[in-house]
């Protein structure tokens, strides 16, 4: 079995109570999810009201596939959220969402190396979609997170499937991947003058 990686960040760390917002809820690991069957489709995206009302630079449509209840939850409750306040960012909120995407992308790409080292076959998997609308760059981002997400899932599923991965490191693995969206969530929050030039969030 080929080793987890020692640079970080380490796909399999033991989250963190007090990183980012506190540990994620337990994480739908091993949960496959065929279309039609065990996701609710999306109805509705919380704050589409608010997002709509944002004057686009570009407006684009973006197809997501998930098969995974995570991103589900995710899109539904909080990517319309995330888009809008990303839309009016600046400064040094700008710049902290900015760098917290690129780190959050790099992470993916490593943590999904290293489940494809492990050499498990691929299981064909079914897929819901969604359109969401994308207004600014880093809202692309965002859903290119989601998207590295869903592969993450897929690999570990189909690893810990093929018995080259256990049920804990596989569950700790997509526990640490919805902790570091979480956290973008997070860093949305707070107004823009919440926000130092740089970046660093103001003391209360």
């Amino acid at each position: 079995m080929a080793a987890v990686p020692e640079t970080e960040p380490n796909p399999e760390e033991t989250p963190d109570d007090d990183a980012q917002g506190g540990a994620p809820d337990a994480p739908a690991s091993l949960t496959g999810a065929p279309s039609g069957t065990r996701l609710k489709p999306i109805e509705r995206l919380t704050s589409d009201t608010r997002y709509e009302k944002i004057i686009p630079d570009s407006a684009q449509v973006t197809v997501l596939k998930y098969s995974s209840i995570f991103v589900r939850s995710f899109v539904r409750s909080d990517y319309n959220f995330c888009a809008a306040k990303i839309s009016v960012a600046r400064d040094g909120k700008l710049r902290v969402l900015d760098r917290a995407m690129r780190e959050t992308s790099e992470w993916f790409t490593k943590a999904i190396t290293w489940t494809e080292q492990l050499g498990a076959l691929n299981i064909p998997r079914r897929y819901e979609t969604i359109e969401l609308e994308v207004k600014r760059p880093l809202a692309g981002q965002l859903v290119r997170c989601l998207t590295q997400y869903e592969r993450l899932f897929a690999r570990a599923w189909s690893a810990h499937s093929s018995r080259l991965l256990s049920e804990e490191r596989c569950t700790a693995t997509l526990a640490n991947a919805e902790k570091k969206l979480k956290h973008i969530v997070q860093l949305c929050m707070p107004d823009n003058e919440e926000y130092d030039f740089d970046g660093t969030r103001r003391e209360s």
